[in-house]
């Protein structure tokens, strides 16, 4: 096959099996296995691909017909402008976090934050984003030792700074540090109960670890929102991501730890995604 041909045959397959991103994939499963940028792609039709690179294309056309996400096939995704690498394991980034992002880099323009630390941190997405485009100190936790040696490739990756630890949310955190601007946490938020019901890709190869919020989705709030207390300067905020149907119960567990100034962010679909805090106490 040449570059046009295995194209062809790739969106194909996988529009036959239902994939709604069948272009989008394709060639990005085909820039994998020839090691090609988009524009190599479109740009050289007639190139014959080699028997090695056409298994590794069809190989991989198959895992993402048995559900597997493209993220974890080609092993990188887009984030805040950035490329991250990703893997099984860790919790692939979502455009919807980027809302959180956004939102912290808003208040930080006119709180000028020191430091920051990102609790349930997985790829390291956010707090590889703040220390990129940001001054402030970053820091950054997960329980998973896997997600934290990704985040660490991508913090090296990007050539910034951000001190890791491998903790059970604040367990590990040293009380040295107990005087941050701001904390921000996408922690998992998904009820034990509505795990199955979610897609394939999600369900069957993201990590529960990463998703399972407990009963309620609340599980994490509770205990972040609590324990936040311990580390955070007197004026100091707590930025949450949450699930669209969560904003009153978050907003109501940091009322409940002292915290004022509640604010809800919505989405660009209009939905509920973020709810911050200030602390006072």
């Amino acid at each position: 096959m040449n570059i046009e041909q295995a194209l062809l045959f790739g969106k194909k397959k996988l529009k036959q099996y239902d994939i709604e991103s069948y272009t989008i994939d394709a060639t990005l499963l085909l820039m994998k296995a020839m090691s090609f940028t988009k524009v190599q792609i479109y740009t050289n039709n007639h190139v014959i691909l080699t028997q090695k690179q056409q298994k590794e294309y069809l190989y991989d056309l198959e895992q993402r017909i048995q559900g597997k996400p493209i993220q974890y096939i080609t092993g990188v995704c887009e984030f805040m402008g950035l490329p991250f690498t990703v893997q099984e394991g860790v919790l692939i980034p979502r455009a919807d976090t980027e809302i959180l992002v956004e939102t912290v880099l808003q208040y930080h323009e006119k709180e000028h934050f020191q430091n920051a630390i990102d609790i349930c941190t997985g790829t390291g997405c956010i707090a590889v984003s703040l220390a990129k485009y940001t001054d402030i100190s970053m820091y950054g936790v997960d329980i998973s030792e896997r997600a934290l040696q990704i985040a660490k490739k991508n913090a090296q990756y990007h050539a910034v700074s951000v001190t890791w630890f491998q903790s059970d949310l604040f367990q590990n955190v040293p009380m040295s540090l107990a005087h941050f601007d701001c904390i921000v946490s996408n922690p998992p938020y998904i009820a034990t109960k509505e795990i199955q019901t979610l897609m394939n890709s999600v369900k069957c190869f993201e990590p529960h670890l990463a998703l399972d919020g407990g009963k309620y989705g609340t599980d994490f709030y509770k205990k972040i929102a609590q324990q936040s207390k311990q580390y955070l300067k007197k004026g100091a905020f707590l930025f949450f991501e949450i699930g669209y149907q969560q904003a009153e119960a978050v907003c109501s567990i940091l009322n409940q730890n002292g915290f004022d100034n509640i604010v809800v962010c919505k989405d660009l679909a209009g939905l509920d995604r973020v709810v911050l805090g200030q602390y006072m106490k």
